[in-house]
């Protein structure tokens, strides 16, 4: 599966992003915590010169043991990593301390100065990470436009928390292309990637081989019946009704029915990555 989806826009935000760095406090990198590593976009690497708080967004979907395993593997010195649903009424509170423990150095030097605390954090990941769902949580209200899909964000925009921390909701941005099949299949499976440019078909023959790879119960549990990746679309079609005219199974209504399924927890809490 070749994906090379980088919007115009795409290239202009990576350029903002890095601007944005250079007069920033701290980094926050938000990734889905069911494909951690996946999110991370090559891009950033050289960018990124001050502290970072890694967000591992949709904990909810995953178990307790996979978010443990990447909360120890990304933390250290300079970097924290926490664990949280973007969307609960606890975001703020896990989020926010996060952030100026982050920036500690930086607001301990303006008090020495006498002046004013005040930080800026830049928000950045992948498409559909949850980055203006986490914002709008930290500001109390719903401020930036969110959905459940890649590429609603734009453009970067400033938002105020408190009188001592502004943060910068950026567009989701990838890289121009993903070299890395296994890469790309995570971030089109989560949702990261537009579906309009995908082959769900194809995308659907994936998962069901990964979430074999992982459990045969698992599709077992869903459809009751066993999914393989020989004939699989056709059985999900026949066990959930899904027929075009003349009686043939829909294969593609079935590759959108399992992708959605996993996508929206139905299938349990279910990780494509975990930390080594």
């Amino acid at each position: 599966m070749d994906i090379n989806w980088f919007p115009g826009h795409m290239a202009k935000s990576t350029r903002e992003i890095e601007a944005n760095l250079k007069t920033a406090d701290c980094a926050v990198y938000v990734l889905d915590s069911r494909a951690v590593l996946s999110c991370f976009n090559p891009a950033f690497d050289g960018m990124i010169n001050i502290p970072i708080v890694y967000v591992l967004n949709k904990c909810d979907t995953v178990s307790t043991e996979c978010v443990n395993g990447w909360i120890a593997k990304l933390s250290d010195k300079n970097r924290t990593a926490i664990a949280l649903e973007g969307n609960s009424a606890s975001c703020k509170k896990k989020l926010l301390p996060a952030i100026k423990r982050a920036c500690a150095h930086v607001l301990e030097r303006q008090r020495n100065r006498g002046l004013n605390e005040h930080i800026k954090a830049v928000v950045i990941g992948v498409p559909n990470t949850g980055k203006s769902t986490i914002i709008n949580s930290l500001c109390g209200k719903a401020r930036l436009t969110t959905g459940d899909r890649a590429g609603v964000t734009r453009t970067a925009v400033w938002a105020r928390v408190d009188s001592t921390l502004d943060v910068l909701d950026t567009p989701g941005t990838l890289y121009p292309k993903i070299t890395d099949r296994r890469v790309g299949e995570n971030l089109a499976i989560i949702g990261s990637i537009k579906d309009e440019v995908l082959d769900a078909t194809e995308l659907a023959v994936a998962l069901i081989d990964r979430l074999n790879r992982i459990d045969t119960g698992i599709l077992v549990g869903r459809y009751g019946k066993e999914i393989d990746i020989a004939d699989g679309l056709e059985k999900i079609a026949t066990a959930r009704g899904f027929r075009i005219r003349g009686g043939e199974p829909d294969i593609d209504r079935a590759a959108a029915a399992i992708i959605d399924d996993y996508r929206k927890g139905r299938l349990g809490k279910i990780a494509l990555e975990y930390a080594q």
